[in-house]
């Protein structure tokens, strides 16, 4: 049984106890906490000091934690709901899930995705809730725990090593809703599985997350599943609470653990500690990546304007290879991809029947039909004249439109160096031909509206000028600006220098400018190199794809490559990216490719 409190569902029985502002206690800034908020966290920590009696109860020598919740009803309703999504196709190696039982769906889809395989071990990380660590880092427990849908066994083993290692014993898991919302969800759906649980105080520091991380790394392999436990913005209005998530997304978009130490508790999540430790192990253990299934924010289940909120997020971490789909996510998913065109010799190598079976599904496999906007370089014309110069980009359009269709591209811009290639008639044909179809396009400074997103199409590049270069100034970078929150803006951006992969000083410049007016992403084509990366600006603000290279070009992957970037937006407005690999298309339309 719980009861709200400030956003969160908190033990009836247990004292309510706030997470201190910011990763160390007593680092919060007047400036972002309430003299309110101040005052409930001295008097918590006040009353722990001086009475025992708030201690957590411990069971007797071999026995289990009494089962928590006082019946079944609300897991077994959860849990059936999702018995029609699929496990995942990967072996997962690690899940984030929520424990506020606002959103049992989340914690119940987790566990089924990582139900299609063994494990024999899963490691719990989870928040000190209720400052019951005192002066200790992190702790563990001997006990195993009843739940209302059976009981769950502890790894004696592994957690006899963690103690005799130094790590604390506690009876903190009896009422700490951080372990015990998730016990029968687990019990449901690994019922093999022996427990290493690890609460983690929210005063530890990068050191201790760095030893204990060090601790579990012998414990983690094939068989063992990490759970992390964590709740994410916390106390803020839902506008507020929805940028804090977007810098989580962003900052695990590019994957660097040490980055994460920009994020503050609980502004950005309840356990910064549990989140690092479970990136590094991920990282240096399993080689795995994250893919985030579901971003939301406690706002968008009731109708009641809320002052403070809570925000969730289910997180996927697995090997996953460029075809593979992790667990399908509660989003829209799209995908951008670098240059494109259907003239010179592609045309000639696409004629060929299996030529074009092999790159179609190159493409779909990889995106599994859902919508593809790409950077199409060229004209399409009607005709295409057989003497033009070898720089000169023209397609038929019997050719580019029946592709354009067939690999489901949604939108296609034209803000790049060779849309004026033929001129202004040229670009008015290419126009033409895709209105007719029935396919959204941008240029320079347009806006073009994709399902959840609002992607703007600029280029710094002209070959028809003068000027050929510096095209984008600051009139263009306000068109960037969108006043709909929920509806993430995307720059894609035309720039660069061919065959090199780093940002110059006037594109890091650029790249700024559009940050300051709230780009969620920037999308980059032009060197005909996929630089493979995901760079965040700021704080974790904006993310940056500088280049995603080509997508098909008539370049060999002797000189060129690409990568596809995967955009999957959540209904409160959030996005999570990640790049995924994509072969020379160019290379596999060539004879006696396969």
């Amino acid at each position: 049984m719980g009861v709200f409190l400030r956003g969160k569902c908190r033990p009836s029985s247990a004292l309510r106890a706030p997470s201190p502002r910011r990763r160390g206690e007593g680092k919060a800034a007047t400036s972002r906490s309430s003299l309110r908020r101040i005052r409930l966290v001295v008097a918590a920590l006040l009353l722990l000091a001086a009475a025992p009696a708030f201690a957590a109860a411990c069971p007797e020598e071999g026995a289990r934690y009494p089962a928590f919740y006082p019946g079944p009803a609300l897991f077994e309703s959860a849990i059936a709901a999702e018995e029609a999504h699929p496990p995942s196709p990967v072996r997962l190696s690690g899940i984030v899930m929520p424990h506020h039982l606002v959103v049992p769906r989340l914690i119940a889809r987790g566990f089924r995705a990582a139900s299609g395989f063994d494990y024999d071990r899963v490691i719990l990380l989870a928040p000190d809730h209720f400052f019951r660590l005192g002066n200790a880092a992190f702790a563990t427990t001997r006990h195993g725990f009843d739940t209302v849908l059976g009981p769950v066994d502890i790894d004696a083993d592994a957690v006899g090593g963690l103690l005799a290692r130094g790590a604390a014993a506690s009876c903190l898991f009896s009422d700490d809703h951080g372990v015990r919302a998730l016990l029968p969800f687990l019990r449901h759906a690994l019922p093999q599985a022996k427990l290493v649980p690890v609460a983690i105080s929210v005063r530890s520091k990068a050191e201790d997350w760095r030893r204990l991380a060090a601790l579990l790394a012998p414990l983690a392999g094939e068989k063992t599943l990490i759970v992390q436990s964590t709740d994410f913005s916390h106390y803020h209005p839902h506008g507020r609470a929805r940028q804090f998530d977007q810098h989580v997304l962003n900052l695990l978009a590019e994957g660097d653990p040490e980055k994460l130490a920009r994020l503050d508790q609980p502004d950005h999540l309840d356990s910064l500690g549990s989140l690092q430790v479970n990136m590094m192990l991920q990282r240096e253990v399993y080689g795995a990546t994250p893919a985030v299934l579901a971003s939301e924010n406690q706002q968008q289940h009731t109708r009641a304007r809320l002052a403070e909120t809570t925000s969730y997020m289910l997180i996927a971490f697995g090997r996953f290879g460029p075809a593979d789909a992790p667990h399908e996510p509660e989003a829209e998913v799209y995908y951008l991809a670098g240059d494109a065109h259907f003239g010179r010799a592609v045309t000639r190598a696409l004629t060929d029947a299996d030529a074009a079976e092999r790159v179609a599904q190159a493409v779909l496999s990889r995106t599994r039909g859902r919508p593809l906007i790409l950077n199409l370089e060229g004209v399409i014309l009607p005709n295409v004249p057989e003497a033009l110069p070898h720089m000169t980009i023209a397609m038929p359009q019997e050719l580019a439109i029946p592709w354009l269709k067939r690999l489901n591209v949604a939108a296609v811009g034209l803000a790049n160096n060779h849309a004026m290639d033929l001129g202004p008639a040229g670009l008015e044909e290419t126009k033409a031909a895709l209105d007719a179809a029935g396919i959204p396009r941008f240029g320079q400074g347009e806006r073009v509206d994709v399902g959840g997103l609002a992607v703007v199409g600029l280029t710094d590049l002209d070959s028809s000028g003068p000027p050929y270069t510096g095209l984008i100034g600051p009139d263009l970078l306000d068109r960037l600006t969108v006043e709909d929150a929920t509806r993430p803006a995307v720059a894609f951006v035309h720039w660069g220098r061919e065959y090199e992969t780093l940002p110059s000083a006037r594109e890091t410049a650029l790249a700024e400018e559009m940050r300051l007016r709230g780009v969620a992403v920037i999308a980059g084509a032009h060197p005909h190199l996929a630089d493979g990366r995901l760079a965040t600006l700021g704080g974790g603000e904006t993310l940056m794809a500088y280049s995603l290279g080509n997508f098909l070009f008539d370049q060999t992957a002797a000189t060129a490559s690409g990568t596809l970037l995967e955009l999957r937006v959540f209904a409160q407005g959030t996005v999570f990216a990640r790049l995924v690999e994509l072969p020379n298309l160019f290379d596999l339309a060539r004879p006696g490719a396969r």
